[in-house]
């Protein structure tokens, strides 16, 4: 389980039509960015690009782009939270929420995100 379940569930806490998944989805892109940025599991990222069918990924950078694939291969990748009427004020809401319901999801992280990070995150997510 990853921090990125408590950034999601902090989204559809305060709009309960948002789906788990769709919400998920739409950060997902933001959050793995963060952890490549930061170098956070490299190895694992090239892997997880090899899986995603990049056979030649070398990069962390990979995954991104297998994922981004992914996403759009199966329809999704137009997820927008302004359907589900997020509003980008909303996010210091969220990174309190998150920290303080969900907070425990952080500890495993490999690279520890500070409030302005988690509050970036879904400003990066936000369409």
């Amino acid at each position: 389980l990853t921090s990125e379940h408590g950034l999601e569930h902090a989204l559809s806490a305060y709009h309960p039509n948002l789906p788990h998944g769709a919400g998920l989805i739409m950060i997902s892109k933001a959050y793995f960015s963060y952890f490549v940025r930061n170098h956070g599991c490299d190895d694992r990222f090239v892997e997880l690009a090899r899986l995603l069918g990049m056979p030649d990924a070398s990069q962390p950078e990979d995954f991104i782009t297998a994922l981004v694939r992914l996403q759009e291969a199966c329809g999704v990748a137009d997820l927008k939270m302004s359907d589900y009427g997020i509003t980008p004020d909303e996010f210091e809401t969220f990174m309190r929420n998150t920290r303080d319901v969900m907070g425990i999801m952080f500890t495993g992280d490999r690279v520890q995100m500070s409030d302005e990070d988690i509050v970036q995150i879904f400003a990066e997510s936000y369409r």
